[in-house]
């Protein structure tokens, strides 16, 4: 069993992602920096990130409550500014707010506070979920960024995050809270040392803030995060940040509670040597299904990927019996699975589409090398049709209710009342855009 959380890990596990280095250390200047939509190449990410760590920026200490473990670090100045202010009154009108933060973070904040301080990274990086994804791994935004952290899919490639049929690497929370630290790492070092360039920087990219910095250079103006010309989605992402960093620093004064979460492993990773449905799993431990699916985000059928060595999270309760369990069991067992027998004019595409399994799956679990299938070949293929619906992971830790549609009721005015979005009043209830409602009809609805 492999614990993930201890705080002795070697610095050489920095840079998690295989990135090729180059003998001698990359040159980024503000040139560079400054080129329309440049983006570093890997092999200077990787230079940059090896360069000497960070400089420490306290010493951890032992608390009970992991809200006054960060507390106790925080290292970051909050400006009192119309923005930050304008933040931090939005939040304090939303005292409910930290308590599904909590909710939602409690299984995983031990493990990034962990790598922060491993890192010796502000210890701020961790509120950053809050803002980008309310800490929902499942969540996605209308661009198609995924995951905690909301990694956009050319961000996730190159900074090594798989992504396939079985696996989604942005929504996994160990895998992209490793790249998304990485990502920190290399733009404090390449945006002027600062840690506010760099939060900025995730948010728009670091072309757009690096064109910033070389105008403000050029003219002898200051290049610090308040003093650059940036779109306005940027500057009010960092303000979202810094209120809350002001907030926790304050929450006596405000009168502010931050839901408490024990400063201890909630999870640990189990490493696995085959396929494993996620759903035997919970059986096996008497875990919810839906449990275990919250846990592993980055399960994108809910078994694990047939090629690698994953580490699947498990409350640390229920670790020991998980790992008896899989011992003691075949494993040809470990995976749910149902054999089918090539028949005379069968192709892998309608073998595909007729199970609900991509090609590339079929080939990865089936060891082909190419699409060519013979008469009488038995494929073996995962019985996915019991899958948790992973659309109700989405909005994981808010409430559920219920709307009874009255005559005259439309979407848009019901998403009015509950203040959701009316593409999510679709989501949730499977419906199309134009579609009717009918008196009585009983609607799903996430507060």
């Amino acid at each position: 069993m492999l614990t993930l959380f201890s705080q002795k890990k070697s610095i050489l596990l920095l840079v998690l992602f295989s990135i090729t280095a180059c003998q001698n250390t990359p040159k980024i200047n503000d040139d560079d920096l400054a080129t329309n939509g440049h983006l570093a190449a890997p092999n200077a990410i990787a230079q940059a990130l090896m360069l000497s760590p960070e400089p420490l920026i306290s010493t951890p200490i032992v608390h009970d409550n992991i809200w006054q473990r960060i507390r106790s670090q925080l290292s970051l100045t909050v400006p009192d500014n119309k923005e930050v202010a304008k933040w931090r009154k939005y939040y304090l009108r939303h005292p409910n707010f930290m308590m599904t933060i909590s909710e939602r973070a409690e299984p995983f904040l031990y493990y990034i506070v962990e790598e922060i301080e491993r890192r010796n990274m502000p210890i701020e990086l961790a509120l950053l979920p809050i803002v980008e994804s309310a800490y929902l791994p499942y969540g996605v935004s209308n661009q198609s960024a995924a995951g905690l952290w909301q990694f956009m899919p050319v961000a996730a490639k190159r900074f090594k995050l798989t992504r396939n049929w079985w696996y989604d690497g942005r929504r996994d929370v160990v895998a992209s809270t490793n790249a998304a630290l990485d990502y920190f790492q290399f733009f404090h070092r390449t945006l002027g040392q600062d840690w506010l360039n760099a939060v900025a920087a995730f948010n728009s990219g670091e072309g757009r803030v690096g064109r910033a910095i070389a105008k403000n250079k050029r003219g002898n103006k200051p290049y610090d995060f308040w003093s650059l010309d940036l779109p306005r989605e940027t500057t009010a992402y960092v303000p979202k940040l810094l209120a809350i960093i002001d907030i926790l620093q304050r929450a006596d004064e405000f009168n502010y509670v931050f839901t408490p979460i024990k400063n201890s492993p909630a999870v640990t990773a189990i490493s696995l040597e085959s396929q494993l449905d996620i759903t035997l799993a919970a059986e096996w431990t008497n875990i919810e299904a839906k449990e275990l699916v919250r846990l592993n985000p980055g399960l994108n059928r809910g078994v694990t990927p047939p090629d690698d060595r994953y580490k699947l999270l498990v409350p640390v309760a229920s670790a020991t019996k998980l790992q008896n369990k899989l011992a003691s069991t075949k494993r040809t067992e470990w995976l749910r699975r149902h054999e089918y027998k090539v028949k005379s004019g069968d192709t892998l595409s309608e073998i595909s589409v007729q199970h609900g399994v991509q090609v590339s799956a079929i080939k990865q679990l089936n060891q082909l090398s190419s699409h060519s299938i013979r008469v009488g070949q038995v494929l073996v293929l995962p019985l996915t049709s019991h899958v948790l619906d992973l659309s109700e992971f989405t909005r994981y830790g808010t409430k559920r209710r219920y709307h009874v549609v009255k005559s005259g009721d439309n979407l848009w005015d019901i998403s009015r009342k509950y203040k959701v979005k009316v593409q999510d009043l679709v989501r949730w209830n499977k419906l199309s855009n134009n579609s009717l409602l009918q008196p009585k009809q009983k609607l799903k609805v996430s507060l």
